[in-house]
């Protein structure tokens, strides 16, 4: 991927496993990036999906699911690093949005009670914000971050609503919607790392080049 061994990954021993999954989204084209957002370096030899697993690997998380397209699989697949942490599944069907790949990453969630739906384009995500919404969970709300009164990610999903994804009829259908269908909790949250998506070269030259 960078420089480093293939097998490198900033991962050391969680303090404890958390009841909680997580979907990490990358199988979005990057058309207006014009490169895949997962393989863009966050800092020297870690780029957005390293940073990404290792942060919920470090949290906790009891199982942390890779959904990527196929170009994006096949450099997956060569990190064993990822490999050993991460359960990766291929979207082959890009056209379908974000929502298909939400639906194939919680079908792929085994046992967590709560799901975490992680955008590859927001490396930003630590710890504290991670405690912050699991401690807010619920078996009938979903969590929502908020800052500034606007909603951001990732959004914590409880066991009802992955099923409820799992088995929706419309693999096509808008992902915000969805959850529009669902009752939720907002948690504020103390700054605006959590409404950051990095979707154009702009963007990441505003938080990475100086």
């Amino acid at each position: 991927m960078h420089s480093h061994e293939p097998d490198m990954l900033n991962t050391g021993v969680p303090v404890e496993t958390r009841d909680a999954a997580v979907v990490i989204l990358a199988a979005g084209r990057s058309s207006r990036m014009k490169e895949l957002k997962a393989f863009l370096p966050f800092r020297d030899n870690v780029d957005f999906i390293e940073q990404i697993v290792s942060t919920y690997y470090n949290w906790g998380c009891s199982q942390i699911v890779v959904v990527a397209g196929r170009e994006a699989m096949l450099r997956l697949e060569q990190h064993a690093g990822i490999q050993s942490a991460a359960t990766l599944v291929v979207n082959d069907h890009p056209e379908h949005e974000r929502f298909y790949s939400v639906k194939l990453g919680v079908g792929a969630v085994q046992k967590a009670s709560f799901c975490f739906i992680q955008n590859v384009d927001n490396p930003f995500i630590d710890s504290p914000i991670l405690d912050v919404i699991y401690e807010q969970r619920s078996e009938d709300q979903y969590v929502s971050p908020v800052f500034d009164n606007k909603r951001g990610h990732p959004v914590l999903l409880n066991r009802k609503n992955m099923e409820c994804i799992a088995v929706w009829s419309e693999n096509s259908a808008n992902f915000k919607e969805v959850l529009n269908t669902m009752q939720y909790r907002d948690v504020r949250m103390p700054d605006e790392k959590v409404l950051i998506n990095i979707n154009s070269p702009e963007e990441y030259q505003r938080f990475f080049i100086h």
